[in-house]
């Protein structure tokens, strides 16, 4: 072997070893790209579950098929003020050691009788921290602002036209005798 050929290949292989455990860590990033907001990948996966929960899948698609924790990420990221935006990371933060206080469980690993129970307290707004409360509402209204602006729900339930009002070119007029 050629002195060129082995170094050549220890660069290659020094290169690879420094690369590969930070495209192994792939669990603990956010899917898109945030300028103000640190978030986890499991922070991230939180607020799927809340938001899932709070607009489940039925017949109509839910918050996951809508990517709506992307959107309550990236809105919370571009539109709000600076407090608010640390009020929503905080809350972010303490909503799942808030959820095992009340009910024994992570968000994401309770059963549905156990994160009903958690917001109906945080709605009932008895003792709740302002960052978790917060927190929920703005996910809560940012979850219904994403369904109530997606294509699913622009035209199939309310069936959006492009022209406020229709022309009805030929509409009958009642005469007066």
């Amino acid at each position: 072997m050629k002195r060129r050929t082995a170094i050549r290949n220890v660069i290659f292989f020094s290169a690879g070893t420094v690369l590969l455990p930070a495209c192994m860590n792939q669990d603990n990033k956010v899917s898109i790209a945030l300028k103000n907001l640190s978030v986890t990948g499991e922070q991230e996966k939180l607020l799927a579950e809340l938001s899932e929960f709070i607009l489940p899948t039925t017949t109509v698609p839910g918050a996951k098929q809508l990517a709506s924790h992307q959107f309550i990420l990236m809105m919370v990221d571009d539109c709000y003020k600076k407090e608010d935006q640390e009020k929503f990371g905080k809350g972010l933060q303490g909503f799942n050691d808030f959820s095992k206080m009340k009910t024994g469980d992570s968000f994401v690993n309770a059963d549905a009788s156990k994160r009903t129970a958690l917001l109906k307290l945080i709605e009932a707004e008895e003792n709740i921290p302002e960052d978790i409360k917060t927190f929920y509402d703005a996910a809560k209204r940012l979850t219904i602002q994403n369904f109530t602006g997606s294509k699913y729900y622009l035209t199939e339930i309310r069936k959006y036209e492009m022209v406020p009002s229709r022309f009805h070119g030929c509409f009958p007029v009642a005469s007066k005798s």
